[in-house]
């Protein structure tokens, strides 16, 4: 490969939240890596590590706005990655996903109105229904023939009521990494039209896809007159995580001066010089290019993943994702209680992973981070392998 999947990221004395708050104390001393969390345990792309150092060097640490250059790698980054025809005008910067999505909420609803969200699912969209006073309204997915996608008709019977004034979408999910498809999103947007709610689709792991189709970006499936907002950003693609920054593409024009004045309101200022430095490094050919390697590598620890468990714990059940870098599991089939599972994972196997009741799932779920470099994969399954056996939950 032309870029670097191998070196381990330098977690130590940097402030970093997965170091210090999600990986145990004992994991950290052992010195394996953590599958908590959705950052990289890699280094970023390259194109981006020189285009900060770029900025950095030229010492302008300045109010940034979203100009032409900003603009247009956007756009042509969502037409050569996510196969999707926008225009310039129509994106906003904003102070990164959450924020973007309770700026949503702020203009949609009101206090004690509710927000519906398709579960299992990321578990800050209800964190910010509540802390501003709003209602979260959970509405269980279903399995079906195209994965885990929300249920349409539990959808329209929350969509219906009057007091339930948007529908927040996480596309690719976040955590089982199902993508809803294209039809599927269109008949959303039927049901928005239809009750006139407004429609938020996040989707800032959608880059990171496994098939040939890139994941539909709603914002350029609907009409001029859907309230639509869908929300990109370098988060996961880059795993710029501590960056808070994202934009959203708003095709309604009326909706978007709505939303800019929203925005405003909630405290933007100007973008953060990193990020439009990171941006414009990544959003280009090398970054493409980079993102095909990260996949690859992506999907190879996957596939090792599901081999493991294939032949050692073959109870363990895994939905291997369409797109994104987190695994869902399901450990019930162990026979181990919750509590039993994960003090197994953390402190018996030194595996670190995210308790999948975070994101609605069943107890004994949890989800996986799989962008680790290949050989502390093989590590930690080597060690979780031993565990298991001392526990005679693993077979060889």
């Amino acid at each position: 490969m032309k870029y670097d999947f191998d070196t381990r990221v330098d977690r130590k004395r940097r402030g970093n939240m997965k170091e210090l708050l999600f990986t145990p104390k004992n994991i950290r001393e052992k010195g394996f890596v953590s599958y908590s969390g959705a950052e990289f345990e890699f280094r970023t792309a390259a194109p981006v590590i020189d285009a900060v150092k770029e900025m950095a060097e030229n010492g302008l640490f300045g109010f940034t706005v979203a100009d032409e250059r900003y603009l247009s790698h956007i756009v042509w980054w969502m037409e050569h990655v996510r196969c999707a025809q926008i225009e310039p005008d129509w994106i906003l910067a904003v102070q990164g996903t959450i924020f973007s999505v309770a700026t949503a909420i702020r203009l949609f609803t009101k206090p004690g109105e509710g927000v519906i969200i398709p579960v299992p699912g990321y578990n800050r969209y209800e964190q910010a229904a509540v802390r501003l006073g709003r209602r979260a309204v959970l509405s269980e997915r279903k399995e079906t023939d195209h994965g885990s996608l929300p249920d349409l008709e539990a959808l329209e019977a929350e969509m219906a009521k009057p007091d339930n004034r948007l529908l927040v979408l996480c596309n690719p999910n976040n955590p089982t990494g199902d993508i809803l498809p294209a039809d599927f999103l269109k008949d959303i947007l039927a049901l928005g039209r239809k009750y006139q709610v407004g429609i938020v689709s996040d989707e800032i792991f959608a880059d990171v896809v496994f098939g040939e189709e890139a994941v539909p970006n709603l914002t350029a499936l609907a009409g001029e007159e859907d309230e639509v907002i869908s929300v990109i950003s370098l988060g996961k693609t880059f795993s710029l995580t501590g960056v808070n920054h994202a934009n959203v593409i708003i095709r309604n024009q009326a909706l978007r001066e709505r939303y800019r004045r929203q925005r405003d309101a909630d405290h933007f200022g100007s973008i953060d010089p990193t990020a439009y430095a990171a941006l414009c490094g990544g959003y280009s050919p090398e970054g493409k290019e980079w993102l095909s390697e990260l996949i690859q590598v992506v999907r190879g620890n996957n596939e090792r993943l599901a081999a493991f468990f294939a032949e050692h714990m073959p109870a363990v059940k895994l939905t291997m994702p369409m797109a994104t870098y987190v695994v869902w599991a399901d450990f019930s089939g162990l026979g181990l209680s919750e509590e039993e599972l994960f003090g197994f994972l953390y402190n018996e196997a030194c595996f670190c992973c995210d308790r999948g009741r975070e994101y609605y799932g069943k107890p004994c779920m949890a989800r996986i981070c799989t962008a680790v470099p290949p050989r502390e994969l093989e590590r930690s399954l080597e060690a979780l392998l031993e565990a298991g056996r001392g526990r005679g939950i693993a077979v060889d």
